[in-house]
């Protein structure tokens, strides 16, 4: 039964679930221009209300709740150097109807990254820190603030060769640190690739990579990953054409394993579509993924997600598509996903499905109304039956005041089915005070 309850997380290094979702964060992006260096960020707070009816398997329970939220981002991109950086928080009190007393609830997330590349340069540099939300060997959840808080420190270097006009050679090292709250023991992971990359005309290019990677967590064996792989990418009219084969092979004190890696990706790009679809098999493992993987953007990454612990074989197969080609006013947004994860260490299968669409309508000047709704589910021993899942499905409304003022309503439905049955509607009001995606030079 523990195994029952176990769910992966994965890093930036995998698709990005979220990326085409409405409900992220809008964030502020710099962009060079001729003139000199741009900078720009972002500050909001806001003050919300929300009334709560949640159904538990035994009991039933009404909350009234009021809270206070807030983020607050930069960027800066000045030649060689790249700065983004954006950091939220949310403090919430409730009030329940079970005579609890009043429950104090606080959350913070957000991520930053530092970079120093320069086209045709020979040193390029990147430091950064993330903090989410994670929860561990549990299953689906309703309440948000039941996650603990982890972060994830990261910083490295390479050295470009290039041993001819159009031949690039890269030695690069990486190394990062995650710690989180409670009894976790802390983790530190490290890495070294060299990759020979060669343009084989103005739009392909192929390369050839190997990597070695450590891992070591408190309490745990150590494990050392190795990977080699051959690619090639393109740039098409209409899009990008990526693809991958090679062997990984994981190693501990307990286990080896080897494995067949690669990856396969299309996009298709035009004024008002972007469609993606995606294929990844990978040998990794959570410390790996927390510590190494590029620090996702706030907002972009599932932060609520639930991780699987050890070393893992993950395929993949990831389809998004985003549309403003249906109608003026409105943007719609798909993702499909399909993931089967194996244990290196037991042989346990676990099959990970996600759903989910996003529809935003500018129902007027200054007026949005979102509809977003999402659907998670896990098998544990056979691919069809599902053991465990949750769905959301979120209504928003949002009315801009003024350039530094916007009020809004929300309404939303959570239920979860399989090791808990449990249902939640929420319905909330707030005021949103500051800039919130809104361009404002230093």
């Amino acid at each position: 039964m523990e195994r029952a309850f176990r769910k992966n997380w994965r890093g930036a290094g995998a698709i990005v679930p979220l990326a085409l979702s409405i409900a992220s964060v809008p964030v502020v992006h710099a962009q060079t221009t001729e003139t000199g260096p741009e900078s720009s960020y972002t500050a909001t707070t806001t003050l919300f209300s929300d009334l709560t009816h949640t159904e538990y398997e035994n009991e039933n329970d009404t909350s009234a709740g009021a809270g206070i939220g807030g983020d607050i981002g930069a960027s800066y991109l000045s030649g060689p150097h790249q700065f983004f950086g954006r950091y939220g928080a949310t403090l919430e009190t409730e009030t329940s109807s079970l005579n609890r007393g009043d429950d104090d609830n606080f959350s913070v997330r957000g991520s930053s990254r530092y970079d120093y590349y320069q086209p045709g340069g020979r040193f390029d540099f990147n430091a950064g820190h993330t903090v989410r939300s994670v929860r561990n060997d549990t299953g689906f959840v309703l309440d948000d603030f039941d996650y603990d808080t982890q972060n994830a420190v990261s910083a490295g270097a390479g050295i470009n060769f290039y041993p001819g006009d159009v031949t690039t050679l890269r030695i690069a090292s990486q190394a990062g640190k995650t710690w989180e709250e409670g009894d976790r023991p802390d983790g530190e992971s490290i890495s070294a690739d060299a990759t020979l990359s060669r343009r084989v005309s103005e739009q392909t290019s192929v390369f050839l990579t190997g990597s070695r990677a450590w891992e070591e967590e408190e309490g745990t064996n150590d494990v050392t990953i190795d990977s080699a792989s051959v690619g090639m990418q393109s740039l098409l009219h209409n899009g990008t054409f990526s693809m991958s084969a090679g062997l990984s092979r994981a190693e501990s004190n307990d286990y080896e394993n080897e494995a067949v890696i690669g990856s396969l990706a299309r996009t298709w790009l035009t004024e008002l579509t972007t469609t993606r679809f995606s294929y990844d098999r990978t040998q990794s493992s959570t410390l790996l993924d927390l510590a190494l993987a590029p620090i996702p953007e706030l907002g972009i990454e599932d932060e609520f997600s639930i991780r699987y612990q050890g070393v893992i074989v993950r395929d993949q197969v990831t389809f998004t598509h985003s549309t403003r080609r249906i109608c003026d006013l409105c943007t719609i947004n798909l993702i499909a996903q399909v993931a089967k994860e194996e244990s290196v260490e037991t042989s346990d299968d676990n099959w990970e499905y996600l759903a989910g669409l996003g529809v935003g309508f500018d129902v007027a000047d200054l007026k949005t109304l979102n509809f977003d709704y999402r659907w998670q589910a896990d098998a544990l021993e056979e691919r069809g039956t599902i053991d465990d899942e949750y769905h959301r499905f979120i209504v928003t409304y949002r009315h801009q005041l003024t350039e530094l003022a916007s009020w809004g309503t929300s309404f939303e439905t959570a239920v979860t089915r399989g090791f808990s049955d449990e249902e939640r509607y929420r319905a909330r009001v707030f005021i949103t005070l500051g800039w919130d995606g809104m361009d404002r030079s230093w």
